[in-house]
């Protein structure tokens, strides 16, 4: 009995083994899907072939998966590729990307960091260094540049922009635009860039002072519509005050996300020559 169940796990093992084949034959075929965008039909075509585990089945799956805009399942099959594999570097660079996307900035530091020295290495060792907020690791990374290379000119240059705006130009101030405000209702709105809003503040402040003054005078100060038209003359006031710190505060997230944007998309612009 028990030779006949060695013998047929012997079986069944061979069979499998049988079933499965290499997708050397296939690369091309999922190649042409993935680059037209059929990364739906490439995940099928892959899934439904009983292909053997190899590093080119995880790579071709990591590189659908990034198309398809799957980033962390991506991620996760780049990482499954191993050292001794011909796509090793290029998983590292797709891997680091989609780690970007993701917003995990220091693990796809640390991926760029095991990739050979070249060019594109510190060209997003530069990219990430401005995203984790690191002045000294772009400028590091930055003396690399040389400008020759027109698939990686064009970020280079942007990046130096971006870090010319961060480091070395004035940036707003959300106290100097309180200040503003509290001299100049609406002026400190104005200096965030919110002209309308800080127009409204202006003439809202200003009725209401108008108002206040003239029942002071009319009415006296003991008045109820002049204690009225004070107390909510002095909410707008101190929320015209309050609202222009927070408006640079908010300029500044913003512009520091849209920075954050730029780098992440011409971090992907290079590696796609790598497919």
């Amino acid at each position: 009995m028990k030779r006949i169940l060695t013998i047929a796990v012997l079986l069944i093992a061979s069979l499998s083994a049988k079933a499965q084949q290499g997708i050397g034959k296939d690369i091309e075929f999922i190649d042409y899907l993935i680059g037209n965008n059929l990364t739906r039909d490439a995940l099928a075509w892959m899934d439904g072939k009983n292909y053997a585990p190899s590093d080119t089945l995880d790579f071709l799956k990591g590189l659908t998966l990034y198309t398809a805009n799957k980033l962390d399942l991506a991620a996760d099959s780049f990482a499954k590729v191993p050292v001794n594999s011909p796509y090793y570097e290029q998983s590292l660079f797709f891997g680091a990307v989609s780690q970007a996307y993701l917003g995990n900035y220091g693990e796809g530091f640390k991926l760029i960091q095991s990739t050979s020295d070249s060019e594109l290495k510190q060209y997003e060792l530069a990219a990430f260094s401005l995203l984790l907020n690191d002045r000294q690791a772009y400028e590091q990374a930055a003396q690399n540049f040389t400008y020759t290379d027109y698939s990686l000119t064009e970020g280079e240059n942007i990046f130096g922009k971006i870090y010319e705006s961060r480091y070395n130009e004035r940036q707003k101030s959300p106290v100097l635009a309180g200040l503003m405000s509290a001299v100049i209702p609406g002026a400190g709105k104005f200096y965030a860039g919110r002209k309308d809003e800080g127009i409204a503040s202006f003439f809202t402040v200003g009725i209401f002072a108008g108002l206040t003054a003239e029942c002071w005078i009319k009415k006296g100060p003991k008045d109820w519509r002049t204690i009225v038209f004070g107390t909510l003359g002095s909410l707008f006031y101190i929320g015209n005050i309050y609202g222009s710190y927070m408006s640079v505060g908010i300029y500044n997230d913003n512009l520091r996300d849209a920075q954050n944007s730029t780098i992440v998309f011409n971090l992907h612009v290079p590696i796609r020559n790598l497919q």
